[in-house]
């Protein structure tokens, strides 16, 4: 384990699919009663955020292959991860976020975005240097 004390699994899922304390909240929500399917009106209220809010963060979540929308008017989503991997990944975020909340709270907020812009723009460059030479 490393940064905050958490797993190097933990920090890679969330640094890949996790940009905010609300998503993480949606997901594990999501996942906690999988049995069922969610609007944003319905998450909305359970985790007392906007309802448009609640729309955009399932409605990412399941371009992120986390999530299954029906594709109804409005649509309704479960907990459907697309690979087994990201499952095992949920599963393992879910028990330290139970156990280490404010570790994984602080490792949410704390990512510089100036290692998230300087990773973004290195393929914008590799791109560019790629398109002159060839």
């Amino acid at each position: 384990m490393s940064d905050a004390g958490l797993p190097p699994r933990v920090q890679r899922f969330i640094t890949t699919h996790i940009d905010s304390l609300e998503k993480l909240e949606v997901l594990l929500l999501l996942r906690a009663r999988a049995e069922r399917e969610w609007t944003a009106s319905e998450v909305s209220l359970e985790l007392r955020i906007t309802e448009s809010s609640a729309a955009a963060r399932l409605s990412d979540l399941a371009s992120r292959g986390l999530l299954v929308g029906n594709g109804a008017t409005p649509p309704s989503y479960r907990f459907s991860p697309a690979n087994s991997e990201d499952v095992q990944s949920v599963a393992e975020v879910a028990a330290v976020y139970g156990a280490k909340r404010v570790s994984v709270i602080s490792f949410i907020f704390s990512r510089p975005l100036d290692r998230v812009r300087g990773f973004a723009e290195a393929f914008v460059l590799k791109k560019d240097k790629d398109g002159g030479h060839g």
